[in-house]
């Protein structure tokens, strides 16, 4: 490839996009602890749900 093209090609890559807005809704809302929070109360949900799925299986092959 020529080294012009190549030039122009790797360019486009650095293109960085500006906002028109602000990023005030794309940030997340609350508290870094309460985020947390939330996450792992998630994460437990996900847990006994997947736990009492198990047993559910477990109990109908015996």
């Amino acid at each position: 490839m020529e080294k012009a093209k190549f030039s122009f090609i790797k360019g486009f890559a650095h293109i960085e996009v500006w906002p028109t807005g602000s990023y005030q809704q794309y940030l997340p809302k609350g508290s870094v602890t309460a985020r947390l929070n939330g996450h792992w109360l998630q994460v437990g949900k996900y847990l006994s749900t997947s736990v009492a799925q198990y047993e559910r299986q477990r109990a109908n092959q015996k």
